[in-house]
């Protein structure tokens, strides 16, 4: 019975055509790809951390390899260009108890045929500000940074995955 459902399953999903994200990625970036950071000075933690993440992305949503910038079929340059933090709520007394993280970031490659393609997106996230603890307002900034690149690792997903269709 199980082996029956799945067999429907598998006939449903390659007779409407559907084709997974990653398919399309590999037909433009190949089976290897390097990512080459370009560190914010600003904030070389966020930096580090978005190179990871990325990493992470394209090997289990990409299914790809990491490999070294000789081996690789293409390069992913990566690089925040600007972090903003805009004010989005105030307290009775005027201080601001809420701030929305907005990241800038930029992607390019160089694909397996030696086309270069660049794209500049951004994501943002919310954060509550501690006016007791300072620390706690760090934290909560650098976890919105994370957030926020995570929806731009998202973006290019998506747009790399549209150049290979």
């Amino acid at each position: 019975m199980k082996n029956t459902l799945l067999l429907i399953i598998f006939i449903i999903l390659t007779s409407c055509g559907y084709m997974p994200s990653a398919y399309y990625a590999q037909k433009i970036l190949g089976n290897s790809i390097y990512v080459k950071l370009i560190v914010n000075l600003a904030n070389p933690e966020n930096s580090v951390q978005f190179k990871d993440s990325l990493n992470k992305a394209i090997v289990s949503r990409f299914q790809n390899k990491l490999a070294s910038e000789q081996e690789a079929d293409s390069i992913i340059t990566i690089e925040i260009t600007n972090i903003t933090d805009t004010s989005i709520a105030t307290n009775e007394q005027g201080f601001t108890t809420f701030y929305r993280a907005t990241v800038y970031v930029t992607f390019s490659y160089d694909d397996k045929k030696g086309i270069k393609k660049s794209f500049k997106n951004s994501g943002y996230y919310d954060y509550a500000v501690s006016l007791e603890n300072p620390l706690t307002t760090y934290n909560n900034r650098y976890y919105a940074i994370e957030e926020a690149l995570d929806q731009t690792i998202d973006k290019f997903i998506s747009q790399v995955s549209y150049q290979g269709k």
